[in-house]
C-alpha cells in the first residue's frame, strides 16, 4: 500500500524546516559578527521579516558615535555596500562558468 502524503502537512514541515535553517544563519552570523568585533561593541542594529512581511527591528545607539538619528542611514549604506559586494561575486563566478 502506497503511504499517502498530506500536502498541507508536507508545506508546512517544510517552511518549518526552512525557518530553522535560516535561524540557525542568523544566530550564526550574529556571533561571528559579535566575535568580530570583540569587546569593542558600541551598537547594533537588526532588522529580520518573515514570508509575509512582518518585521521586527532592534537597535542600540547608546554609545559610541552613531547616534539612534544615523542608525537607518548607517544601516542602508553598510547593507548597499553587503549586497554590491555579494552580487558582484555572483556575477564573477557566473561568468566564469
Amino acid at each position: 500500500m502506497t503511504h499517502l502524503i498530506k500536502l498541507a502537512s508536507e508545506r508546512t514541515r517544510r517552511d518549518n524546516e526552512q525557518a530553522k535553517v535560516v535561524r540557525d544563519d542568523l544566530l550564526e552570523k550574529c556571533a561571528a559578527a559579535v566575535d568580530a568585533m570583540g569587546t569593542d561593541i558600541a551598537g547594533y542594529a537588526l532588522v529580520v521579516w518573515n514570508k509575509t512581511g512582518d518585521m521586527r527591528t532592534a537597535y542600540d545607539a547608546s554609545q559610541g558615535p552613531v547616534g539612534p538619528a544615523l542608525v537607518p542611514t548607517l544601516a542602508a549604506d553598510a547593507l548597499n555596500r553587503h549586497v554590491a559586494v555579494m552580487l558582484a561575486k555572483t556575477a564573477n563566478t557566473d561568468e566564469t562558468d
